[in-house]
C-alpha cells in the first residue's frame, strides 16, 4: 500500500494539473469549448475522483480498480493533449510540459498499483 504522503502527492499533482489545464483551455477557440475542452476537463475530474476513491477505499480489489481506471484515463488525456497539439491549439512547449505532468502522475499511480497487496 502506498504511504499516506504519496497518496497526497498524487492528489496535489492532479489538482495542480487541473489548474494548469484550465489556464491552457482558455486559449482554445470557442468552437472547441464544448467539445475537446469539455472532454479534457471531464477526464481530469474523473482521474481526480478515482484517486480520491482509491485513497479512501479499504478493499484492495476496489482500490486497484480505481487506480487502473485513473491510469487508463491518463492515456486518454495524453491523446487529447496530442490532438490539441496537432490542431495547433497549444504550443510545443505546452505539449511537452502537459505530457510530462501526465506521465509523472501516471508513474505515481503505477507505483501505487504495484504496491497494492494482491487480493
Amino acid at each position: 500500500m502506498a504511504s499516506k504522503d504519496e497518496r497526497l502527492i498524487v492528489y496535489e499533482k492532479v489538482t495542480n494539473l487541473i489548474f494548469y489545464t484550465k489556464n491552457l483551455l482558455n486559449k482554445y477557440p470557442k468552437s472547441e469549448r464544448f467539445d475537446l475542452c469539455a472532454d479534457i476537463k471531464n477526464s481530469l475530474y474523473f482521474v481526480e475522483r478515482q484517486i480520491i476513491f482509491a485513497w479512501k477505499e479499504s478493499d484492495n480489489v476496489k482500490r486497484k480498480q480505481y487506480l487502473k481506471n485513473a491510469d487508463i484515463e491518463i492515456y486518454v488525456l495524453k491523446t487529447f493533449v496530442r490532438i490539441s497539439f496537432l490542431s495547433k491549439y497549444i504550443t510545443e512547449k505546452n505539449y511537452m510540459v502537459w505530457n510530462e505532468k501526465l506521465s509523472e502522475i501516471g508513474r505515481i499511480i503505477g507505483g501505487w498499483l504495484k504496491r497494492c497487496p494482491k487480493g
